[in-house]
């Protein structure tokens, strides 16, 4: 992503006309956007998207966070950090069940992430699972 969401306050007077340049900073965490079809590729409402980190070295992957699927089978979760690999595990009534390793890449800011126990009550760890140590 190039930019992030961002917000600003401006007052109004009376009988103005106020033109108005934003300008967004830089975005190196990540998304993921995505949808989720059935066998007839009709929009699955209410899948459960569960989000987890691939952990080298670990025999199973570390959950993160989960989400449901809107009433188009959408689903978004982040941010997430780069270089990391997730895996998506999509659960809806009889649907299989689908693997999916991602990768990011750069990172400036706070992310969805498993922690990092070399980080506990250090400084610049900010609670997130990324940390500045």
């Amino acid at each position: 992503m190039s930019g992030r969401i961002t917000s600003c306050e401006l007052k109004t007077g009376c009988n103005e006309q106020i033109e108005a340049i934003v300008r967004l900073p830089e975005e190196k965490r990540s998304v993921i956007f995505g949808t989720v079809l059935d066998c007839n590729r009709m929009p699955v409402v209410d899948a459960v998207v569960k989000l987890l980190q691939v952990v080298e070295g670990s025999r199973y992957p570390y959950p993160l966070t989960h989400t449901f699927t809107d009433c188009h089978g959408q689903f978004l979760l982040g941010p997430l950090c780069p270089n990391t690999k997730y895996m998506l595990k999509i659960y809806k009534d009889n649907i299989v069940i689908r693997y999916t390793e991602l990768e990011t890449t750069s990172y400036n800011g706070k992310c969805i992430g498993k922690p990092d126990n070399n980080c506990d009550n250090k400084p610049g760890d900010n609670g997130s699972g990324c940390c500045n140590c």
